[in-house]
C-alpha cells in the first residue's frame, strides 16, 4: 500500500494514512476486548521487583535468550529487500518480500502455538528459534536466485512469527500469575534494546565490509543461534534434561 501511495501523495501522507488505518484497527480492538477477571489495583512496582526475577535462573536465561535472538530477528526484516535488489532482483518483486514474510508469519503465530500446548512451550520455542538460525545461515547466506530468496522469506516469516508469539508464553509459564504483566514488560524492555540497536550494528558491519551483506547475515544467524541455546538452557533449568518432558 505504501509503495503505491508514496508516488501519489508523498511520504508524509503515506505515513499518515498508514497511521489512521492502524488507529482504526486499534479502536476496534479496544472496544471489543474484555478482561477475564475484574481489575485489582496493585501498589506501585519498586525497582527491587524488576531485579528479583533476574535472580531466577530459568527466567534470566529465558530473557537473555530472547534478548540475543532479537539482534538476529530484525536483520532479515530490515535488509532483505535491499539485499535482494543488490543481488539482482527487480525492485517491483523485491518490494513483496516483506509481505510474503508477514503472510507466512500469520501461520507461524498460530500453528506452533497449538503445538506448544501439546508438546511444551519451551520445547517448541527452541525448535522454531533454531530453525530461524538455520534458515539464515544455511539458506539466506548462499541464496543467490530469486526463488531461493522468496523461499527464505516465507520460511523465515513462519519461524520468526512463532518466536514473536511464543516469547510471552514462556514468561507466563514460569511466572506467578500476579507478576506476569510486570515480568513480560521486563522481557520486552530487554528485547527493545536489541530491536533498536541491531540495524545500526548491521549497518556498521556492512560499512566495514564495503557494502557486502555476508557479515551482517552471519551476525544475524549467530545471534539467533546463541539465543536458541540460552532458551534451551532455560528449558533444562526448568524441567531437566529429559527430552520427553513437556515443558
Amino acid at each position: 500500500m505504501i509503495n503505491h501511495l508514496i508516488p501519489k501523495v508523498g511520504f508524509g501522507w503515506s505515513m499518515r494514512i498508514a497511521a489512521f488505518m492502524i488507529l482504526g484497527l486499534l479502536i476496534i480492538a479496544n472496544l471489543t476486548v474484555k478482561s477475564r477477571t475484574p481489575p485489582h489495583p496493585q501498589p506501585p512496582i519498586t525497582l527491587q521487583e524488576f531485579i528479583t526475577p533476574l535472580r531466577e535462573r530459568t527466567y534470566a536465561l529465558t530473557v537473555a535468550g530472547n534478548f540475543l535472538f532479537t539482534f538476529g530477528l530484525f536483520i532479515p526484516i530490515n535488509y532483505i529487500i535491499t539485499q535482494a535488489i543488490a543481488g539482482g532482483m527487480q525492485t517491483s518483486l523485491a518490494n513483496y518480500l516483506v509481505p510474503i514474510l508477514n503472510a507466512a508469519s500469520l501461520f507461524g503465530r498460530i500453528i506452533p502455538g497449538i503445538l506448544s500446548d501439546k508438546l511444551g512451550r519451551f520445547n517448541i520455542f527452541f525448535v522454531v528459534s533454531s530453525l530461524t538460525a538455520i534458515l539464515i545461515l544455511a539458506l539466506w547466506i548462499p541464496a543467490s536466485s530469486n526463488a531461493a530468496i522468496i523461499i527464505f522469506a516465507a520460511f523465515f516469516g513462519f519461524s520468526s512469527g512463532a518466536f514473536i508469539s511464543l516469547g510471552p508464553v514462556l514468561v507466563a509459564q514460569i511466572s506467578p500469575i500476579q507478576k506476569i504483566g510486570m515480568r513480560q514488560g521486563l522481557l520486552y524492555f530487554m528485547m527493545s534494546i536489541g530491536a533498536l540497536t541491531t540495524s545500526p550494528i548491521g549497518g556498521a558491519i556492512m560499512a566495514s565490509q564495503n557494502g557486502s551483506y555476508w557479515g551482517v547475515k552471519v551476525f544475524a544467524g549467530v545471534m539467533c543461534a546463541a539465543g536458541s541455546v540460552l532458551v534451551l538452557l532455560a528449558r533444562f533449568s526448568g524441567a531437566g534434561f529429559n527430552p520427553r518432558t513437556k515443558f
